[in-house]
């Protein structure tokens, strides 16, 4: 998927998040700033994909910052949230363990959702999150492809679920609980700190590790880039008989490449450019096959 021209709004407000998460001082933020607009004058246009584009700019603020993980503080910030959310719906997601085989995986699907909404890249710092979480949960899927999915679960093998952020991979977690029992199933976070992107660190923190096997892309690249993946990932990605990927990065670089099996993409529809490319509204809840 490539950018559209408003995507020059989101990336410019994930500069300002950023610079203020590496300096409270106005002087080092203006600097920042200033420095990666001159990074975005030259990967913006029409060819450039969000996530890639996103890659260099973050990359460049880490690079002329020393700052390795300008998101660390709101990672660990959205691990708790998402611990505090858990507990809220534990009583329901017990409910759950009862229900027919389709009924349940579409609820942790749209649980799996509603943790994305834990998302310091599309939504601003200061965004309510406690509402988002719980209208998302509410909502139905807008393009719901569960029914494919658990017909191909019942047949596969072997999938690669690529991680999005951290605090909702928590929620993953539960959706990987309910996958594992069709199949095996690795899971593949971020191989260096990028946004808010969940790493190993992350993994662990959640438990994720305990649950199935984790892996890394070995690269800090928003979404995927083959070009830059580590061997061990892209033999995952090869091995694999499904591949499920979750947040709008790895759909917006996915959808770059002719991938011969089935990928499964969750998420919300979070801005006007990816609901357009989809024929869906902004905030719209995604299981799509492609």
């Amino acid at each position: 998927m490539k950018i559209k021209p408003e995507c020059a709004t989101c990336i410019v407000r994930q500069v300002v998040d950023a610079a203020k998460e590496i300096s409270r001082e106005e002087e080092v933020q203006f600097k920042l700033i200033s420095a990666a607009l001159s990074c975005i004058k030259e990967v913006y246009g029409p060819k450039a994909v969000p996530a890639w584009m996103g890659t260099k700019v973050h990359r460049f603020l880490k690079r002329i910052s020393g700052n390795k993980d300008p998101y660390r503080r709101l990672k660990e910030r959205a691990n708790k949230l998402a611990m505090r959310y858990l507990k809220s719906i534990e009583e329901d997601l017990k409910k759950y363990d009862t229900k027919p085989p389709l009924e349940r995986l579409r609820y942790k699907v749209k649980l799996a959702i509603a943790g994305n909404v834990i998302d310091f890249g599309p939504y601003s710092t200061d965004v309510d999150i406690d509402k988002k979480f719980r209208e998302t949960l509410e909502r139905d899927l807008r393009i719901d492809h569960s029914s494919d999915l658990l017909q191909d679960l019942r047949e596969c093998q072997r999938i690669l679920y690529l991680c999005d952020n951290a605090g909702e991979i928590l929620f993953d977690r539960i959706l990987l609980e309910e996958l594992k029992g069709y199949c095996e199933v690795v899971a593949a976070v971020k191989g260096g700190p990028i946004l808010n992107d969940a790493t190993l660190e992350d993994a662990r923190y959640v438990g994720l590790d305990k649950v199935v096997k984790v892996i890394t892309t070995g690269c800090d690249v928003i979404g995927v880039k083959f070009e830059e993946a580590s061997q061990e990932f892209l033999k995952e990605f090869e091995r694999a008989d499904i591949v499920i990927a979750k947040g709008m990065g790895n759909f917006e670089s996915l959808t770059e490449y002719s991938i011969d099996k089935p990928v499964y993409y969750i998420f919300k529809a979070k801005c006007p450019p990816v609901a357009k490319f989809l024929g869906v509204k902004v905030g719209d809840n995604i299981l799509l096959k492609s």
